[in-house]
């Protein structure tokens, strides 16, 4: 399994697999932001590989050394594939929201859904509560298909499709942009929401070529 360092969550993913398989039977791999890829895990040839909120994005190599299936945990619905997937579904609103279980191919959630579990967006709802309770949704779809691994099951297949193709990081920064002179009072206040995290700078002017932040709160966020 590959998983962030330093994540609670990630340590209860890696607690899941240690519940299902002998120590032996698995390797857990985490690293964080900008921490290379070891390219010798391409040799490993796993029966599976399990992304769980892991900060690489796998190469084709990688993907292809995994016998029966490489499998991705992702923090969004069929509806919010790719960078930015939270706050793009605060900004327009969604009513519903979700995580995605998927196939991993080369080009980044693309490849055939396996599961999705969903749940209502609250009114207060805000970037952070929408992660914890994602973060949530996805230990609940990890313990479900390390069951189904375990046991030599064959993994389910959805009817779903991804909806659209995924967000990209620059469209999530152009989303936190506020131009006072472009946006009335209502679509700045969705893109503040949409894009205000704890210990982050999220919504920004621009002027004269320099990037002014809207005030945050400045605490270490519930989920890293």
């Amino acid at each position: 399994m590959l998983s962030k360092r330093r994540n609670v969550f990630c340590d209860y993913a890696e607690a899941v697999l240690k519940s299902n398989f002998a120590e032996g039977d698995f390797l857990s791999v985490r690293g964080g932001a900008g921490d290379p890829l070891d390219e010798e895990l391409c040799w490993h040839r796993p029966d599976y590989i399990l992304s769980f909120v892991s900060p690489w994005i796998l190469p084709k190599s990688l993907l292809d050394s995994a016998q029966k299936a490489a499998v991705n945990f992702h923090p969004g619905p069929p509806a919010y594939p790719g960078t930015g997937c939270y706050n793009f579904a605060l900004y327009e609103g969604a009513e519903e929201y979700g995580v995605t279980v998927h196939h991993m191919r080369e080009k980044v959630d693309s490849g055939a859904i396996i599961m999705t579990s969903r749940f209502a967006v609250a009114p207060f709802e805000s970037v952070e509560t929408l992660k914890l309770k994602s973060m949530n949704h996805l230990l609940y779809c990890l313990e479900k298909i390390a069951r189904l691994i375990a046991e030599d099951r064959p993994l389910p297949a959805s009817e779903e499709t991804w909806e659209r193709r995924p967000f990209t990081r620059k469209e999530m920064l152009e989303l936190f942009r506020v131009d006072p002179a472009e946006h009335d009072r209502g679509e700045i206040e969705r893109r503040i929401r949409a894009a205000s995290y704890p210990g982050s700078p999220g919504a920004y002017i621009l002027a004269e070529g320099h990037a002014f932040y809207f005030p945050y709160e400045e605490r270490r966020p519930i989920v890293d």
